[in-house]
């Protein structure tokens, strides 16, 4: 395997080698610089202007595989990590598939001057096995005594993306069933009459939730990932906020509360995205029920500014100090281990996506309020 990876290298007599040899020299010349990136976690290399690898950090050789290190200098990335393409080839950056290799394009780009990140997923041999690796590269130009070369970070990223492989799987497998629970149940509610009606509609109302939660989970992945698509439409927000407050009457944290739109509150025309609209002020109006006690009521509503709307949800209870401080970080929940999503994806999907700002006040006086305002029309 080693002898055939060879012979796409720089020999080691060549002008080349030697040429290669002074440079690595030059990189070695700066103190503790092996040292202070072989403590990094990521695979750093250099490269110059042939793309060939003239420094590199200890990761390098983990990723790499059972190999001396001196066989990595000289070498072109694929050729380092033993990519298949570049060892049936003619080496590194020849093959058909090259042309669309992240990791290639990448390093191209950098060392033409231009910083930039791509993925690259490989299929390489490591010793008589075959490996499959999915990595991001980021590249950035460096020049040294007037020569260009790139520096690249590369990140294995397979573990993030067969976890991204199986969410998908999991949230189409469910969301699938669930749906199939909440019509079945809806169909039964009119097949049959009595207790056996009722208890169809709780069917359908829990499957319903289970719909909605699974939905919310998908959108708050998507928009961690900077992949939800938003869709601007005109509507009104009585609408919005009449359609969030009945689907709220069938949870079963409304129960023995009362949720009710306030007395003041504005139907104003907008324009903005009204999936993500409703997700914000439905895991507002849910947070409130959570909050509180039997017998209180959670009122909504909206006001018209110029050039935007804000909406409002109050509930009579009072946050103590040390649960403000923590509101909108991710993963802190007053609710247990777990639980701690539903300010965080508020603020995310309220800055993010809908261009707006959340805010909030807890007094005895006025229980706690939250605020969500946004601009009446959302460029998108």
């Amino acid at each position: 395997m080693f002898s055939r990876a060879r012979r796409h290298g720089t020999p080691r007599s060549s002008p080349g080698r030697r040429i290669v040899l002074l440079i690595v020299q030059t990189f070695a010349s700066f103190a503790h610089l092996r040292e202070i990136l072989d403590s990094c976690p990521y695979v750093t290399i250099v490269l110059n202007q042939q793309r060939q690898i003239v420094f590199f950090n200890r990761a390098l050789v983990s990723l790499a595989g059972p190999v001396n290190e001196s066989v990595l200098l000289g070498r072109k990335f694929g050729l380092a990590v033993q990519c298949d393409h570049a060892l049936e080839g003619e080496g590194c950056g020849t093959a058909e598939a090259c042309k669309t290799c992240g990791a290639f394009l990448a390093m191209e780009e950098g060392l033409k001057g231009f910083p930039t990140t791509k993925e690259c997923r490989l299929i390489r041999r490591v010793g008589v096995t075959t490996d499959w690796l999915d990595v991001r590269v980021s590249v950035s130009p460096i020049v040294i005594d007037g020569e260009r070369f790139a520096a690249c970070y590369v990140r294995d990223i397979s573990d993030e993306k067969r976890r991204e492989v199986l969410e998908r799987i999991f949230f189409h497998d469910m969301l699938s069933n669930a749906t199939g629970v909440e019509l079945l149940a809806s169909a039964l509610k009119c097949m049959v009459e009595g207790d056996a009606s009722g208890f169809a509609g709780q069917i359908g109302a829990c499957a319903n939730q289970m719909v909605e939660e699974i939905l919310s989970q998908q959108q708050l992945l998507a928009a961690e990932r900077d992949e939800l698509a938003v869709s601007v439409v005109s509507l009104t927000t009585g609408s919005v906020i009449g359609d969030v407050v009945a689907a709220s009457r069938g949870s079963a944290l409304s129960r023995d509360r009362t949720v009710e739109v306030a007395a003041d509150s504005r139907d104003v025309t907008i324009e903005t995205d009204p999936s993500i609209l409703r997700r914000v002020l439905r895991n507002l109006l849910m947070n409130a029920l959570e909050a509180s006690l039997p017998d209180e009521t959670i009122e909504v509503g909206c006001r018209d500014f110029v050039g935007e709307v804000e909406f409002w949800v109050r509930n009579p209870g009072v946050m103590p100090e040390e649960v403000r401080v923590h509101i909108f970080k991710r993963s802190f929940s007053t609710r247990g281990a777990g639980r701690g999503l539903g300010t965080y994806s508020i603020k995310l999907l309220s800055e993010r996506y809908l261009k707006g700002a959340v805010t909030f006040r807890s007094t005895p006086a006025e229980g706690t309020c939250f605020f969500a305002r946004y601009p009446k029309r959302l460029q998108s």
